[in-house]
């Protein structure tokens, strides 16, 4: 960890437009909360800078992917419990230090309502979950009923953008990225349809035997 934070001491000291330091935190274990204490250590050191001005004249912005992982979790020893609150902190208060949050999940119902609230812009994808729509309902700065009701209806790479600077909210088509993300979904029939063709060649030799 003293690594990972002189490495974030140095990104938040060294003058520059352009700079992305990715942390992939992919190989930590779940045992233990390992992941969530590192990615709140990580969100408290960021804090920290912030409030010594070391992000006022050259803003950041903060990434967390499957934030839901992180956010909103709860720590525990035998005696006590402790809250790993420092990304709720940055997005209540990042902003005047320069330091701002990006957050994605697939679990709107999993971040906390708190952090939710301070969000000025969405990007929403397809959405099947009730619980997911309604919060994303009371979250959206401009919305109503019939979008949130078209959520489950949007295809692959639309979304509904929702912003303060918006006055309506807005359907687009994303363009498909130029590197293409391992995420495609495997066809379950392709899988039953060659599990099949085995099945009946083990059939044809056991009748031939």
């Amino acid at each position: 960890m003293q690594g990972l934070f002189l490495c974030l001491e140095i990104l938040s000291s060294t003058t520059g437009n352009k700079k992305l330091f990715y942390i992939n935190l992919s190989n930590l274990p779940f045992s233990f909360d390992i992941r969530e204490v590192v990615a709140n250590s990580i969100g408290k050191k960021m804090l920290h800078f912030a409030r010594q001005g070391e992000f006022k004249k050259h803003p950041v912005v903060m990434v967390i992917d499957e934030a839901h992982q992180f956010l909103n979790k709860t720590v525990s020893n035998d005696f006590e419990s402790f809250k790993l609150e420092a990304f709720d902190y940055i997005a209540k208060e990042g902003r005047k230090y320069g330091l701002f949050l990006c957050i994605t999940t697939q679990r709107p119902r999993d971040i906390p309502s708190g952090t939710l609230s301070q969000v000025g812009t969405f990007i929403v994808h397809r959405l099947i979950n009730q619980k997911d729509k309604e919060i994303i309902l009371n979250a959206l700065p401009t919305s109503n009923k019939d979008i949130i009701n078209y959520l489950s209806e949007l295809g692959q790479g639309e979304v509904i953008i929702s912003s303060t600077d918006i006055k309506i909210p807005l359907l687009l088509k994303v363009n498909e990225p130029i590197i293409s993300p391992d995420s495609v979904t495997p066809v379950f029939t392709e899988y039953v349809k060659e599990n099949q063709h085995i099945e009946l060649e083990n059939d044809e030799r056991l009748l031939k035997i």
